[in-house]
């Protein structure tokens, strides 16, 4: 190789020597077997997934499976009041009628032997010392002047002590506050029974087929809240109340 020749040069000349050996490809001295068939990748395994934690209940959750293992409501029957005034201070202190997170207990109000019994769920979160003496309590007190009901007229109660939140009203009524409502209802002898609150029908048990309870009328209408969303509502319930009473 002269000193005017290239590195290109040379591998073309390399390349033409083997040509001419009667080499023109690459080979490998060791067998292939060309048709056996590809094996698959190994696939890495994936663990198993550890089980899902059980998922811890909130308070509210707590709270009703508390009150699922409760004590009956009301206590001992051989107990209970005889009178309305003695069924006051019951409601005030019996334990088991509620559970007692959340506000003050709240009495009912009135006299025994009241034209019409209004009944509702539990006091308005704005209830203090006085039932129904919030927002709904200004529905109730339109619907009784425009019905002619004086105060003294009137006897106003709930079925639970205190505000509630979601009250099962079902389970409520298999733990005993069914019988404690209607041991209320005979004790202040209403002449009629006006409730407030669709879902309290589990508590009035065959009073909502029956139409009474104990021989006392029974109207259930919408909660009071419902009934003063919209004047249909209330025109509605208006009339049920008009047919009721004539």
């Amino acid at each position: 190789m002269n000193q005017h020749t290239t590195l290109l040069d040379g591998y073309k000349a390399a390349l033409d020597w083997w040509r001419e050996a009667g080499v023109d490809m690459d080979f490998a001295d060791e067998p292939a077997d060309w048709l056996r068939a590809a094996e698959p990748e190994a696939v890495a395994e994936t663990p198993p997934a550890p089980p899902p934690r059980p998922r811890e209940k909130n308070a509210l959750e707590r709270a009703l499976a508390d009150t699922q293992i409760a004590q009956p409501i009301g206590g001992e029957r051989t107990n209970w009041p005889k009178t309305l005034s003695e069924f006051r201070e019951f409601w005030l202190h019996e334990p088991s009628l509620d559970d007692g997170r959340m506000g003050e207990r709240v009495v009912p109000r009135g006299t025994a032997g009241a034209r019409v019994m209004m009944l509702v769920g539990q006091p308005d979160d704005s209830d203090r010392e006085l039932l129904l003496s919030g927002e709904q309590g200004r529905v109730a007190e339109a619907f009784a002047r425009a019905a002619g009901l004086s105060e003294n007229e009137i006897y106003i109660a709930s079925a639970l002590p205190r505000p509630t939140p979601l009250p099962d009203w079902e389970a409520l009524a298999a733990r005993g506050l069914a019988d404690v409502l209607h041991l209320h209802i005979r004790l202040a002898e209403p002449q009629r029974l006006l409730v407030f609150g669709r879902g309290l029908a589990p508590l009035l048990g065959k009073a909502t087929e029956e139409g009474n309870v104990n021989g006392c009328p029974v109207m259930v209408a919408p909660s009071l809240e419902n009934i003063d969303r919209s004047p249909s509502r209330k025109k509605r319930f208006w009339n049920n109340w008009l047919e009721w009473t004539s």
